[in-house]
């Protein structure tokens, strides 16, 4: 039996290290322009997207930096989440399903003692859901001094801790038969943004109050009985738009004798349409706690 010698035959001229330099020129053709024969730079090719496109291989990546696009893309989705939670978890939003609103006054207010820090308890009519509570801050001198017509400020916190509105009221004059220095309550939302004005307007026997917007335009009008009295054990009084539709009522109840301590004048409330928006529904609510200070309060 005869032993093979036959040798594989050659690659015909070195074809294998022709196809590596044929691969090494298409490596460096794309990282340098490559020259034609008449000297003039001639770009590398572009590689085509499946889809028609002219973009590169890395298409979906940002030039220069592509190791930072997938980071850049979990922070862009992290923050959109975010952004949709805190869309979701707005402290007003609890007020875009009222229609009625009840505050009480906590049972240690009553007394001649300096407490220069009330806390109401606002809940839903219905259910009685407590819905917010409002911290009242003041000074033992405007309360001693001043009484009803004292400077404060209101705080509003939901369940969660979280502020929902700032109410804050400046030091009037409590006396109707005067043109200047009327009452006035100012209204921001959670974010310190000024939602609108509630003024008192003059008037010689009716109570007239005007709550405005932001830019200070009229939008609602809050009419009174003659001659209100603080004694009075029920008040009710109309809001109305300009064109004269009744939208909501802001009214003074006495639920009744209680033998630890007598609350007639710390238990007020709102009734308005459910479809308000929820900045209307804040600045209705800053006239009820106006209206307090003004005809509903006796310490």
């Amino acid at each position: 039996m005869s032993a093979v010698t036959t040798q594989p035959l050659p690659y015909g001229g070195l074809e294998r290290e022709k196809h590596i330099e044929t691969f090494l020129r298409t490596l460096n053709g794309q990282s340098r322009p490559v020259r034609n024969p008449h000297g003039s730079p001639k770009a590398p090719p572009r590689q085509e997207r499946p889809d028609g496109g002219s973009e590169g291989v890395l298409s979906g990546l940002a030039p220069g930096r592509p190791w930072e696009n997938g980071i850049g893309l979990q922070q862009r989705n992290r923050l959109s989440e975010e952004e949709e939670d805190g869309l979701q978890l707005d402290p007003m939003a609890a007020l875009e399903s009222a229609s009625q609103l009840h505050v009480t006054a906590g049972p240690d207010l009553q007394g001649p003692q300096c407490v220069p820090r009330k806390i109401y308890s606002i809940s839903t009519g219905a259910s009685s859901e407590q819905l917010f509570v409002t911290v009242e801050e003041s000074s033992c001198m405007c309360l001693q001094c001043c009484g009803p017509a004292r400077s404060c400020s209101l705080q509003g916190f939901d369940r969660q801790g979280q502020r929902v509105f700032y109410f804050e009221r400046p030091l009037r004059v409590d006396a109707c038969c005067l043109g200047c220095c009327l009452m006035e309550m100012r209204a921001y939302s959670h974010q310190d943004l000024l939602l609108g004005t509630v003024r008192q307007r003059w008037s010689m026997f009716t109570p007239l109050l005007e709550v405005c917007d932001a830019e200070g335009t009229p939008t609602t009008r809050i009419l009174g009985p003659c001659w209100p009295s603080r004694c009075a054990a029920t008040q009710q009084f109309q809001a109305v738009s300009l064109m004269g539709e009744r939208i909501g009522t802001i009214w003074k109840r006495w639920p009744g004798f209680n033998n630890e301590f007598n609350m007639d004048h710390e238990y007020f409330g709102l009734e308005m349409l459910q479809n308000m928006d929820s900045s209307t529904k804040l600045l209705l609510l800053a006239a009820t706690f106006l209206l307090n200070y003004m005809f509903f309060e006796m310490s």
